[in-house]
């Protein structure tokens, strides 16, 4: 869960692009939160706001059926091979409580049913991929906005697209490599494909708070992983080794 009290140090923000968030005074911060993937493909995904500019220009901004969801499946059939159905939900809060799947985890193969992790931006539908060895009932559809589910589709369509880019695959590849040479060796961290968690949550205000001193968002929830930017220069590679270092040193 979210701790309010970690999130609110950071100052209001003027503007965000990529993966950096700007602040008053020229201030800026890596962002390694994405929303817990909500931003994963940046703070200005590109086609997110068109797609919703266009089912809002439609008057679809309301809950009501719409053939969204039915497209949804056949392209999360395609992130998880073993699927049998896809579910719809209005948020996170009306979703059952399962095990959560992230796009370039290098976790084992989902089992039963899984709410996925989309870069859906400000949509606030979450989907749930129900697999082949999943022995319970599967829900009805929740009615959304077709504006949201709309979302969600082209959200699963940008995780399949970059997924298969050359580019894309050599930028999370590099960025792998340089957190495992830059941070890996303090212990700090523990990194799963672009995602990573604290290796231990106690004193993990301490953590956050040394980082965005330094210029680092990391995730205000404890349990929950961060992502690995690609956009990093050399320096603030050194800049975020340096932060990390002051917190295994007992900085601050």
């Amino acid at each position: 869960m979210i701790d309010p009290a970690l999130l609110n140090q950071l100052p209001p923000l003027r503007r965000a692009r990529g993966d950096r968030l700007y602040g008053p005074g020229q201030r800026h911060w890596v962002d390694l939160w994405k929303q817990d993937g909500v931003w994963l493909l940046g703070r200005r995904p590109e086609g997110a706001a068109q797609e919703w500019k266009n089912q809002v220009d439609k008057g679809l901004a309301g809950w009501a059926p719409s053939l969204w969801p039915r497209r949804l499946e056949p392209l999360v059939r395609q992130l998880v091979s073993t699927v049998v159905a896809v579910r719809v939900f209005r948020n996170v809060d009306r979703t059952p409580d399962l095990p959560v799947w992230r796009p370039w985890d290098d976790e084992p193969a989902p089992t039963g049913a899984v709410r996925l992790i989309l870069p859906t931006g400000p949509g606030q539908a979450v989907a749930v991929a129900f697999l082949s060895d999943w022995t319970g009932p599967i829900p009805e559809q929740e009615v959304t906005s077709p504006a949201e589910a709309a979302g969600l589709v082209h959200a699963a369509a940008q995780v399949l697209r970059f997924t298969a880019d050359p580019k894309a695959v050599e930028a999370r590849r590099l960025a792998a490599l340089a957190f495992d040479r830059h941070l890996g060796p303090l212990g700090l961290f523990v990194r799963r494909g672009i995602w990573f968690t604290a290796a231990s949550t106690q004193d993990y205000p301490r953590l956050f708070r040394l980082h965005l001193e330094a210029g680092f968002l990391l995730n205000p929830d404890a349990a929950s992983p961060g992502v690995l930017p690609t956009e990093l220069s050399d320096g603030e590679w050194q800049a975020w080794k340096a932060a990390a270092q002051s917190c295994s040193q007992g900085g601050g």
